[in-house]
């Protein structure tokens, strides 16, 4: 007989709960001692499966046809009641079915759990022990249960498997401790307290997965009672991603908050799903509205838009959106707080999500007031040159022409010395008379 044998023998007869063995005919092969006292059976008789007076939340006998139809692994828990001779209060357990050996030659193992009170009603208790299963074993979050003492794994559902990496044969049986779960020993101590005084206990804590990984999870514990021995259920939500978008949006407002500071433009943020818009403080340094003033949805943008250039702009808006991407922008006259109009240059990109439907739209104003003036002074100060140039090029052909007629005849060979002076001297003045007026021409430019 090899030791697990024995092992296994010694843990039958030493349990509280009845364990028996039957065979592939239904009878009783050998039973624990809780066994014997539960149902008061002497030592030689020939005990039948259905001699248990076992009976299923259907009212139907448990029988060996009801066992072969078991799956190995058994969906969800088989409460049965069993009625004691001289009594009329039935005894519920919670019914563990184990097959073993060859498909011909098959041997079954029942274990019978009696439920934690005595006043318990066969339907309350089926509904609360497939409740219990529902929310254990199909939760998506890791549930587990402990030993509070020592920290040792006695049950995991398939959502802590997934968490931790490791399969339940590698955590059952071990403590925390052995499978380095926790990141910080001092928290699960932390915790250990406060379950001892208050006997529940939520936080947040990091722990070791399989391979070494640290994950952040929130911990909710409970502590029961499990035959006596105090314990610990824990259910612990996977916090990574929530962490990791924490902070992406974190280092996103940190950039959004830096571009806002070293940049003059009003940011915004259009959220197309949600029809919020986000506004920078540039609203406030440009046009002079409070955060309390700015509204945060497009309407209030939209009434501030000059009225002669609103409609056109909120339809090459919407055609743009249409067409579902690319940069958008548009030059407008937007109303500022005193009441004045600035000019400013709008320009916006759109974000889709993965089946290319616009939701998001990122953008910027820029007051460019100052620059559309000084290009119409210039287009003013132009159209004066020209017409003050074609003014005074009339002004100036009368002298010209004069100059050019004296130096004509100051050029003949007839013209005497006397008439030659007097020549010299209307050309002189005709020469100042030219002077003042490319001086008058200069002013327009200096």
């Amino acid at each position: 007989m090899d030791l697990s044998h024995i092992f296994l023998e010694f843990v039958a007869e030493h349990s509280r709960d009845p364990i028996l063995e039957f065979s592939d005919q239904g009878i009783l092969q050998q039973a624990n001692r809780a066994t014997w006292q539960l149902f008061g059976w002497s030592e030689g008789d020939e005990i039948r499966l259905r001699d248990l007076r076992l009976y299923t939340d259907e009212q139907q006998l448990l029988t060996l046809s009801f066992l072969q139809q078991q799956p190995r692994k058994i969906s969800k828990p088989i409460v049965v009641s069993y009625m004691p001779i001289r009594t009329d209060k039935p005894l519920l357990f919670r019914l563990s079915i184990e097959r073993s050996g060859s498909r011909s030659s098959p041997v079954y193992f029942l274990m019978l759990t009696p439920p934690p009170g005595d006043e318990v009603d066969i339907e309350d208790y089926q509904l609360a022990e497939e409740k219990f299963y529902k929310a254990f074993h199909l939760s998506p979050d890791a549930i587990s249960i402990t030993r509070l003492s020592d920290g040792l794994v006695l049950e995991v559902n398939q959502g802590f498997v997934q968490l931790t990496g490791y399969s339940r044969e590698e955590l059952i049986g071990r403590t925390s401790t052995e499978v380095n779960f926790w990141s910080d020993p001092r928290q699960r101590e932390q915790m250990k307290v406060q379950l001892q005084s208050e006997g529940e206990c939520v936080m947040e804590a990091k722990f070791r997965i399989k391979g070494g990984e640290l994950a952040e999870g929130h911990i909710r514990a409970r502590v029961i009672s499990i035959r006596g021995e105090t314990c610990l259920i824990s259910v612990v939500r996977d916090l990574r991603e929530q962490k990791a978008a924490q902070r992406a949006q974190r280092e996103s407002e940190n950039r959004l908050q830096v571009i806002n500071q070293a940049t003059n433009d009003a940011i915004w943020d259009w959220d197309m799903e949600t029809a919020e818009v986000w506004r920078s403080d540039g609203m406030q340094r440009i046009f002079g509205y409070t955060p309390e003033e700015v509204g945060n949805d497009l309407g209030w943008w939209e009434q501030l838009i000059h009225q002669d250039d609103r409609e056109r702009v909120m339809e090459r808006l919407q055609h743009f959106i249409q067409l579902g991407g690319g940069n958008w922008f548009d030059k407008y006259r937007f109303i500022r707080k005193d009441g004045s109009y600035a000019y400013v240059y709008d320009k916006g990109h759109i974000i889709t999500n993965g089946q290319g439907k616009p939701v998001r739209m990122i953008g910027g104003m820029v007051d460019i007031t100052d620059r559309v003036l000084a290009e119409e002074s210039l287009l003013i100060r132009n159209r004066q040159i020209a017409e003050y140039s074609f003014f005074n090029s009339h002004k100036v052909r009368g002298p010209l022409s004069r100059l050019l007629g004296l130096t004509t005849i100051l050029q003949l060979e007839e013209t005497g010395e006397e008439e030659k002076k007097k020549l010299l001297a209307k050309i002189r003045i005709t020469a100042e008379e030219l002077d003042d007026m490319i001086r008058d021409i200069t002013k327009m430019f200096y």
